[in-house]
């Protein structure tokens, strides 16, 4: 060994001398915890030391667990970015939930507010919309922004069982009154209906230089009911005091569209708040009904409320018409004015109520926009603005004539929520809530609501008719969905 490898071998031998023994490995030394919060400390589940707010639980546990995807080197945005994507969310919440709502309602002002102002050529303001005149007569109005003497209207009836080429043309008189230079309102009656059940189909015909205003639909017919044991027979929409919230009205057209199919559309009075004003009976009425296909399709049992009565009596855009009855799938509805206190109303209805057709009905209907019993309302106008009293008639006179002779169900409106009360056989029901601000007020308290039920809610109902002579009544909530109140009539009439 060289002198040179024997210096280095002994040089390290004394550096191994000189340093100290490494102390022993103690097992009993627990981790390192940086500044853990006394919350954080107690908990259970096993957390990263950069969280420092606490066990997850709930919300804020789901967004941590998001978090915990973000690379650690990006963690200081990753709260801007959950704010980001929470804000996303919420506006395509928006979006779905709202924002169809809201894009109609808009198209309906904009719409009325192109027509005011003359921009739009000779069009339709208003689609066709149709009204049940009698048993074998519904009154289609529409209305355009233009005089057209050459329109007329034909329709075809095709009987349920029948092919196409057994349908009769038939053309029903077509008349025209121009409110001013914008609102010119046609009418035509179809009349002379099959009194079988039928689909009818009707089309208006414009002059030939204008066929694009062309417009064709389909509406059942349904006079008679078949004997159809435990089958629905004819499916009614019915709905009241819309006014002037065309949104919530949106809102309830639209949850009973889309989970139903009606064959009529019952409406209990005040359509609009302001009888006198041509927009809102453009936006916040016709525009909302042919939207969905309701008013062109679908024929309206229409009584006039105490926002749309019309003291001179022309009514032009749901027909002349005060006081009527007639037969629809063995229901007969007796349609009352709760507007005209009149003994020439008084005895039409008892005559009505005698007469052939009303006791051979399955059930006897009347539909009357003031109820006879009133219980909820503001109380300075019901006690110091005498609005007690309105329609006060319908309670003192009308209601023995209903308990006399044998009136199964009483419709009504006026009171802006729901509710369902009973006088021994006699079914009274208040169906206000299809967009005017509700009623939660309580004014009166009248035994017939006694033993009932009371939904203060936005709503619409479904009354179905079946082959085994039952009335199925269904209320239901237009914002949520859920049912609301059901009950069932059988028929008293002999069969």
């Amino acid at each position: 060994m060289s002198n040179y490898s024997a210096g280095k071998t002994g040089r390290s031998a004394q550096r191994r001398q000189s340093l100290p023994a490494p102390a022993p490995i103690s097992t009993n030394i627990g981790p390192s915890i940086i500044a853990i919060p006394p919350s954080a400390s107690s908990s259970k589940s096993s957390r990263h030391p950069m969280m420092l707010h606490g066990p997850g639980s709930g919300i804020s546990g789901w967004i941590e667990e998001i978090l915990s995807y973000i690379p650690r080197r990006r963690r200081q945005i990753r709260y801007p970015v959950v704010l980001c994507l929470g804000l996303y969310v919420f506006l395509m919440y928006l979006y779905f939930q709202g924002a169809g709502t809201f894009m109609a309602v808009t198209g309906f002002k904009l719409k009325n507010w192109a027509f005011n102002w003359d921009i739009k050529r000779c069009s339709y303001r208003k689609d066709p919309m149709l009204f049940v005149k009698d048993s074998s007569s519904v009154l289609v109005i529409w209305e355009m922004n233009c005089k057209l003497p050459e329109m007329e209207l034909t329709w075809v009836s095709n009987s349920h069982g029948q092919s196409q080429l057994d349908m009769d043309d038939t053309r029903g008189a077509t008349t025209f009154t121009a409110l001013d230079k914008m609102h010119v309102v046609y009418t035509a009656t179809i009349s002379g209906l099959p009194t079988v059940n039928s689909n009818i189909t009707y089309l208006i015909h414009p002059p030939r230089s204008m066929s694009h205003l062309t417009r064709s639909y389909t509406f059942s017919h349904l006079p008679n009911p078949p004997s159809l044991a435990d089958r629905e027979i004819a499916r009614f929409g019915a709905i009241s005091d819309n006014q002037c919230e065309v949104t919530q009205f949106f809102k309830v057209l639209k949850a009973m569209t889309q989970h139903h199919k009606i064959d009529y559309l019952i409406h209990a009075g005040d359509a609009v708040q302001d009888y006198h004003s041509l927009d809102s009976w453009q936006t916040d009425f016709s525009s909302p009904l042919s939207y969905f296909k309701i008013g062109q399709t679908t024929p309206l049992i229409y009584a006039h409320g105490n926002h749309d009565h019309d003291p001179q009596g022309l009514y032009p855009y749901t027909g002349k018409r005060t006081w009527h009855a007639y037969t629809v799938a063995g229901v007969r509805f007796i349609v009352l004015d709760s507007n005209l206190d009149s003994l020439e109303q008084d005895r039409w209805l008892e005559e009505e109520l005698k007469s052939e057709a009303s006791r051979k009905a399955w059930f006897r209907l009347v539909l009357v926009h003031i109820p006879p019993y009133t219980q909820y309302w503001e109380k300075d106008a019901w006690i110091n603005k005498g609005e007690k009293h309105w329609g006060s008639f319908v309670r003192t006179r009308y209601v023995p004539l209903f308990q006399q002779y044998n009136v199964d169900l009483v419709i009504s409106g006026h009171q802006h929520n729901y509710m369902r009360g009973q006088d021994d056989h006699l079914v009274y029901t208040i169906i206000g809530g299809a967009g005017g601000q509700l009623d939660a007020e309580q004014v009166e308290d009248y035994p017939v609501w006694a033993n009932g039920k009371t939904k203060v809610r936005h709503h619409y109902v479904l009354m179905k008719i079946t082959g085994d002579r039952r009335l199925i009544w269904e209320a239901y909530d237009a914002d949520c969905g859920t049912r609301l109140d059901a009950f069932v009539l059988d028929s008293r009439t002999e069969a």
